[in-house]
């Protein structure tokens, strides 16, 4: 390897999009000293991309202390509802409200934090802000990473800046430059699958936009749907002014750089002509892509360097942050040297099927959509225009709740078939895109309580693993000194608490450091030293 030394830093990080910068955040809450470069200056951020952060996300926000500030730096108005609507036109008719009400604001039960509506600026800004405080991260913008070579003791990575070509070294690499990794394809993985649609959106400044909703809703997410339709999306990027155009698919014979045709769909759409100025497009895909493996040696694909899944369902960016959350307790322990192994390579059997699941419910959302959901008449102030619109909302409600509803992918995907959970036997639900039902199954993420007002059952799990105890005479002594042997970080948490029980099914949970259950039994296992090994990578179970 080169001049540089491998312990200059701990974990590299080549791409500081959301998805990176997450990974570097939880490394470093964790202790560990990372180098995260960028191809961007510090204060750019990206627009259009992603408009929510599901709750699963802010769950992990919440952990690296940045689930309010994200709230704060939400430029978007608290006049826009915090929905998804789908209306005929702007001063038309609502079809349907995937939300309804004020439930964006309240607390979800079986959650330690809601969704948040807020612009992708927004996103990055604020885990550049948390980013930027972390002492152990060096950030380094205007930089593009290029190359890496490794060997069994670590990692150097090349990127270059201002002309020059600089390499910096660490034990392990994060390839997290999104979905044209320079990074990837030195390895020659691909991302193997399908393109569904060409799809395009456009930025613009509209100043008197937001006045055309008077009659119907302005929400964080406007569906069109009319006969001059084509699967439009309008969503408020700014607090009074700036707005997201999006047509998915991108209509036979429309060019969709060319601003006046799309201006011309705009404005039928809407059902009104308006000003707008600072306009700038692009074209993009819906894919359904993966590639084979999220593991190569020393360095892990993360985000869209890994996986592509279609807008429809809101999952792009947030499979990303489930990624970070993931693999950053798996580094930090194998640095702490009492990850086993076995561990790094869970990080491809967990997350690649969970992504798989995803995106396939996303394909599924992406392609019911558009012309699909347009009936005749149904604009019109009629009683036949009513119930042409009463048979669509019913048939949204039907087939496409779980694009809105998404709870079974966000807190229902599972681990189980990973060789660090100890599964019970139990006979496992069936996933559901849409539907949650919470679990204490192993594998599963941890059922949520609130303990009392704004104190979550999570906010005590702490950093490592804990040992949730509902039996107040169990003895945890020996699972306590088998993960004393080998520097496992255990925390011993005793609780008595109805909701608790009511959720969990055994005396005692194990829970990693992600909030999955790793164990569970009414009793500890004869070998403890065994149980702690298994969850940690550096044995394989035996019954």
């Amino acid at each position: 390897m080169g001049s540089v030394g491998i312990d200059e830093y701990q974990v590299l990080v080549a791409g500081a999009g959301p998805v990176g910068m997450c990974a570097a955040i939880d490394l470093a809450l964790r202790g560990v000293r990372v180098f995260i470069c960028e191809r961007r200056a510090p204060d750019e951020y990206g627009i259009g991309k992603v408009n929510l952060t599901n709750a699963r996300s802010m769950e992990h926000f919440r952990r690296w202390g940045i689930a309010d500030r994200l709230r704060e730096n939400d430029p978007i108005p608290s006049t826009v509802i915090r929905d998804l609507t789908m209306s005929t036109r702007a001063n038309g008719h609502i079809i349907f409200n995937a939300v309804g009400g004020n439930e964006w604001r309240e607390p979800l039960p079986i959650a330690s934090e809601r969704p948040e509506w807020a612009p992708f600026q927004a996103i990055e800004k604020t885990l550049r802000e948390r980013l930027l405080e972390l002492p152990n991260v060096t950030f380094v913008p205007f930089a593009s990473a290029v190359d890496f070579v490794q060997d069994d003791q670590g990692v150097e990575l090349s990127y270059e800046s201002g002309g020059q070509t600089v390499t910096v070294g660490g034990r392990y690499l994060i390839i997290a430059d999104g979905p044209y990794s320079a990074l990837r394809r030195k390895i020659n993985l691909r991302l193997e699958g399908e393109t569904i649609f060409r799809n395009f959106s456009w930025y613009f400044r509209a100043p008197d936009l937001a006045k055309l909703f008077a009659k119907t809703q302005l929400s964080s997410h406007t569906f069109f749907l009319n006969e001059d339709g084509y699967g439009d999306l309008l969503a408020p990027q700014s607090e009074n002014d700036h707005w997201i155009y999006m047509v998915s698919p991108t209509p036979e014979g429309v060019d969709p750089k060319d601003w006046s045709t799309v201006r011309s769909m705009l404005f039928r759409a809407v059902g009104q002509e308006f000003e707008t100025s600072e306009e700038q497009g692009w074209e993009w895909g819906s894919h359904s892509r993966m590639t084979r493996t999220f593991n190569f040696g020393r360095a892990f694909l993360a985000g869209d360097a890994a996986h592509l899944t279609p807008p429809f369902g809101g999952f792009g960016m947030n499979m990303g942050v489930g990624d970070a959350a993931d693999l950053g307790w798996k580094i930090a322990a194998m640095l702490a040297g009492w990850g086993g192994p076995r561990l790094p390579d869970t990080y491809t059997l967990e997350r690649r099927d969970v992504c798989k699941f995803i995106i396939e419910g996303s394909v599924h959302n992406n392609k019911l959509w558009g012309k699909a959901l347009v009936r005749e008449h149904m604009e019109e102030d009629s009683e036949r225009g009513e119930r042409v619109r009463a048979e669509v909302r019913d048939f949204i409600v039907k087939e496409k709740t779980q694009q809105f509803k998404s709870l079974g992918a966000q807190f229902g995907y599972r681990y189980t078939g990973s060789p660090i959970i100890v599964g019970d036997e139990t006979e496992l639900p069936p996933l559901h895109y849409g539907e949650y039902t919470p679990t204490s199954i192993p594998g599963y993420r941890a059922p949520h309580v609130w303990l009392s007002e704004g104190d979550s059952l999570y906010d005590h799990f702490g950093t490592g693993f804990c040992l949730l105890v509902l039996d107040a005479d169990a003895d945890t002594g020996r699972l306590e000194a088998a993960a004393s042997a080998v520097g496992l970080p255990l925390k011993i948490w005793r609780l008595d608490h109805a909701d608790v029980r009511a959720h969990y099914d055994r005396a005692l949970t194990l829970i990693r450091p992600d909030q999955h259950v790793a164990w569970r039994g009414d009793t500890l296992p004869e070998d403890c030293r065994h149980l702690v090994d298994v969850v940690r990578g550096a044995a394989q179970y035996r019954q």
